[in-house]
């Protein structure tokens, strides 16, 4: 039985449109351009409450050429990860708040911290999720309207003639993607109709030109599943936190049997058990930005937003942020708030507050001198959960090579 009413499930989604329509112009789509709109709600189950804590748009990505070593480049501005991204931001501050002894939505178990009992959050997305999850049947006659066409057996008396069109029918086809399988793996044979795609392959985002090595969004929420959303970082600090609850747009194909697939089966013979099982649901809502035959173009901006303390809303074009001189383009700081660079000062800050957590951390080692990939190494839990998961449920994944190796100088 769903937990979640229809009319909640609209609720939550008309908090997450109202807080988009208060955002300013700058970053949403033009004339014929569409965005993709993503949402974190915290949940308090307590008094029913819900709050957006965090918003994305988007639906870029860079190439593998333009990516930085210095972690501020946006490798992948898909409104699902900037929504992500924001809510660590909201994470963090909380984080920093709760060992300042203020009451937050965690608290201490152990050495680590959890959230506290009745707090939840839920995700929205105001389509399903490029990759696997986006390759679903196409079902009843207006969306079979025009695919393709399949003859029937004629006799031979009549094969020169003209095909009565009355007499063809319309062969079952599927919803695609443009996400592509990785290189070095069985690719899609792109026959007609339901042979197109392969299922259950993990697949890097579209795009065309300079291919990006970032995973599709199935394989990215499929990880938040089954590892938490936190991510390795935050998994020194926090217990995992997972989200339980996931609604996707209307006006746009939808299928839970290829959200089943997608983001928890995969393969048939794995046997990982979920912590939480996630639930999924559909809003009768449809965004006002959604991609349809007026709306061709994806905008070329990113929006990410957060409940935060000391940032607001900003844009990203190309992985970098929007506003920023030429002069300072280059200057880590300058990146966004959600760039690789400012989430690990985040992260560090909250360590070098932290006498225990530090000296857990870091030994006899400068805070300064720890690079940012070496720190991730240190989550052995998460990573060792990885492997499995990698191993058993996606048999593979994207090759990326390991190039953070950027240090804070200055906290």
């Amino acid at each position: 039985m769903p937990n979640l009413s229809g009319s909640f499930v609209d609720k939550v989604v008309e908090n997450c449109f109202s807080l988009y329509s208060n955002l300013p112009k700058t970053g949403k789509p033009i004339e014929k351009e569409w965005t993709v709109l993503s949402c974190f709600i915290k949940y308090d189950r307590s008094d029913g409450s819900i709050e957006v804590v965090s918003l994305g748009t988007g639906s870029k990505c860079i190439g593998a050429t333009k990516m930085s070593p210095k972690g501020d480049v946006l490798n992948d501005s898909h409104a699902e990860v900037f929504a992500r991204r924001g809510l660590l931001i909201y994470l963090y501050e909380n984080i920093a708040k709760t060992f300042q002894g203020e009451s937050t939505i965690f608290v201490r178990e152990n050495e680590n911290l959890k959230l506290k009992d009745g707090i939840e959050f839920i995700f929205y997305s105001s389509q399903l999720p490029c990759g696997d999850a986006s390759i679903n049947p196409k079902c009843g006659e207006e969306e079979l309207y025009g695919d393709i066409l399949k003859p029937q057996k004629r006799p031979l008396e009549a094969e020169e003639e003209e095909m009565n069109p009355k007499k063809q029918k319309l062969e079952a086809d599927i919803h695609r993607t443009g996400a592509k399988c990785l290189p070095h793996c069985e690719q899609d044979p792109k026959e007609t109709g339901m042979n197109y795609h392969l299922l259950g392959q993990v697949r890097t985002k579209p795009g065309r030109g300079d291919r990006t090595l970032s995973v599709s969004c199935s394989d990215k929420m499929a990880k938040w599943i089954h590892l938490g959303v936190q991510g390795s970082l935050l998994n020194l600090i926090c217990n995992p936190i997972y989200i339980k609850y996931f609604i996707f747009g209307a006006g746009v194909p939808y299928s839970e049997e290829s959200l089943q697939r997608a983001l928890l089966n995969r393969n048939s013979d794995c046997e990982i058990k979920l912590e939480i099982m996630p639930e999924f649901y559909q809003t009768s809502l449809v965004f006002s930005n959604v991609r349809n035959e007026d709306k061709v173009r994806p905008a070329a901006g990113s929006i990410v937003w957060m409940k935060s303390d000391t940032h607001t809303s900003e844009v990203a074009v190309q992985g970098k942020k929007l506003g920023v001189t030429k002069k300072k383009i280059h200057l880590p700081s300058s990146s966004l708030c959600i760039s690789k660079y400012n989430i690990y000062r985040k992260f560090l800050n909250i360590v070098n507050s932290n006498v225990e957590l530090k000296q857990k951390l870091c030994e006899e080692h400068d805070i300064e001198s720890v690079p940012y990939n070496v720190m991730k190494m240190k989550s052995k839990r998460y990573f060792d959960k990885w492997l499995e998961v990698k191993t058993k449920f996606f048999k593979t994944w994207t090759v990326k090579p390991d190039m953070w190796d950027f240090c804070i100088n200055t906290l």
